[in-house]
Order: C-alpha cells, then sequence, then structure tokens
C-alpha cells in the first residue's frame, strides 16, 4: 500500500507541476509578459534597461498606446526584432505628421510630453545654454558637436523652460530641427484603398505580403499582372506606430505600416528601472 500510494503522490505531483508549467506558457504568449527594453526608442516613457509587463490578451491597440510589434519587413522575418512604439494611426485613420504632433481625421494632437526632438544650438550661445540646462537639472541627451553648432535632445515641456530663460538675442540661435511632414491614410480591411506615390511608398511591403501575383513598382506606380492599378482591397488592418523618441528610434517611417498580427500587445506596467520615476509605474 505504501508503494501504491507513493506512485500516486509522485503522479499528482508530476501531473500538478506539468498544470502549473502550462499555465505559465499559456499567460506568457497569451495573456502577460515581461520583456526588458533594449533600446531608447521610448525615452523619457521608457528608457533603455527598463522591465514592464505587455499586455497580450488584447490584440486591438488604442490609441495613444505604447506597443510592443515586430517588424513587418520580408527581410526580417526569420529573425523579427522587437520595437516599442506608440500607436498613432488606428486602421481607417486619416493621419498628418507634422513638427508639432499630429492630425487624425483632422482632428490635431500634440505631441507626448516625452517626445524627443532634436534641437541646433549655434555656438555663439552654447558656454549660456549648457549653463541653463545645468541650473534647470535637464540632462544632456545625445549631444554631439558639428562645425560651429551643438546638437541636442529635449521633449516639449524641456524646450518651453529653456526658452523661458533666454533672452531674446540668444532664442533665434536655439533652433529645432525639422521633420519631414507627410498626410496618409491607414489601410482598413477591405475597404478600398487609393494608391500613389507617398502611400506606395509606405505601402510597398506589405503590398508583396498580401498578394501572391505579380507586382511592379515603376515611375510611381502600381502594376498587377501587367496592369496599372490605383485602387487595392487588403486583407489585414495596419496600424501606423511612432516612437517618442523621434530622431533614433526605429517605426513606421521606416518598417511602414504594422499588421495587426505584428503587434504583440500593448506596455502595461514597469516593474523594475534604475529611474525611480519610472519604478512601479503604469506606462501611459
Amino acid at each position: 500500500m505504501q508503494y501504491k500510494d507513493k506512485i500516486k503522490t509522485t503522479v499528482k505531483r508530476f501531473i500538478f507541476l506539468l498544470l502549473l508549467i502550462t499555465a505559465v506558457v499559456v499567460i506568457r504568449e497569451y495573456v502577460i509578459e515581461s520583456y526588458r527594453i533594449s533600446t531608447s526608442s521610448m525615452a523619457n516613457t521608457l528608457n533603455e534597461g527598463d522591465f514592464v509587463l505587455v499586455n497580450k490578451w488584447e490584440k486591438h491597440p488604442a490609441r495613444n498606446a505604447v506597443v510592443l510589434f515586430v517588424s513587418p519587413l520580408l527581410k526580417d522575418t526569420v529573425l523579427s526584432p522587437l520595437f516599442l512604439g506608440r500607436c498613432i494611426g488606428l486602421p481607417g485613420d486619416t493621419i498628418g505628421v507634422t513638427n508639432d504632433g499630429y492630425t487624425i481625421n483632422r482632428h490635431f494632437f500634440p505631441l507626448s510630453p516625452n517626445a524627443i526632438s532634436r534641437y541646433v544650438i549655434n555656438d555663439l550661445i552654447s558656454d549660456s545654454f549648457f549653463k541653463t540646462l545645468k541650473r534647470l537639472h535637464i540632462p544632456v541627451r545625445n549631444m554631439k558637436q558639428e562645425s560651429g553648432r551643438h546638437l541636442v535632445s529635449l521633449t516639449p515641456f524641456e524646450e518651453y523652460v529653456i526658452r523661458d530663460e533666454l533672452n531674446e538675442a540668444e532664442k533665434q540661435y536655439f533652433i529645432k530641427q525639422q521633420s519631414e511632414e507627410y498626410s496618409l491614410i491607414v489601410p482598413h480591411k477591405n475597404r478600398p484603398y487609393r494608391l500613389d506615390s507617398l502611400s506606395l511608398t509606405a505601402c510597398k511591403e506589405i503590398l508583396l505580403r498580401e498578394t501572391d501575383k505579380p507586382l511592379v513598382f515603376r515611375e510611381k506606380k502600381l502594376f498587377v499582372e501587367g496592369k496599372e492599378t490605383v485602387f487595392f482591397f487588403f486583407n489585414h488592418d495596419y496600424y501606423w506606430i511612432l516612437c517618442d523618441n523621434i530622431k533614433d528610434g526605429v517605426d513606421s517611417r521606416h518598417l511602414g505600416f504594422i499588421p495587426a498580427e505584428k503587434v504583440l500587445g500593448t506596455a502595461w506596467y514597469c516593474w523594475f528601472s534604475k529611474e525611480k520615476e519610472h519604478l512601479l509605474k503604469a506606462i501611459q
């Protein structure tokens, strides 16, 4: 009897352990998982080295949510790197990207307070400028020195408080670097999508994935089986995702539209960070 009892106990323990492992695998695969941030693409919302919990249960991110996604590029399919970004455009949205923020369906949304942009500081005011940074306890990020000028990265709020400290003569030598502005419609499943030179550039990779018909891109036009195509019906929903770190992050400006199946989940909670302001904090 003791031998049989030991067998039963061993079997029960094995079944419990098997169920526990299965539960952990299922939770990590479909519900929630921890990731370590390996880039500065979302500074200052999240910094390199932070550990975050990602909600993988909800596959359709809300607008402005910070999401974890993989590259949709065909060349990255064998070993797709992980990226973090902010979901700016939802399927069917008309988005415009400017240096001051975004227009989404003609409504203006300013840049996130944590967004980082590059600024040019002429050497004529560099001493005064960096003394101001030190006095205001603003970190010197990504500083680069070029002939006659310095480049630094700042948030919108940091720019505001710095300008408030500079005199009128100094302000003209403190300039925000301008990025390319553009307007696009985010592809929506089973809706006609108009193709022009700009959307073709953004959609090239996903067009190649969406059809097995021979495609030719020539003179900023699309030819399907030899015929020019102006409208296309996509089989999947897509998102336009941008990083808060505008100059250094990899996002839809480089990868194009992100398919819904490439969005792994929403970054929910930072459970470990060297930065006190990030530690045990919900991600916004």
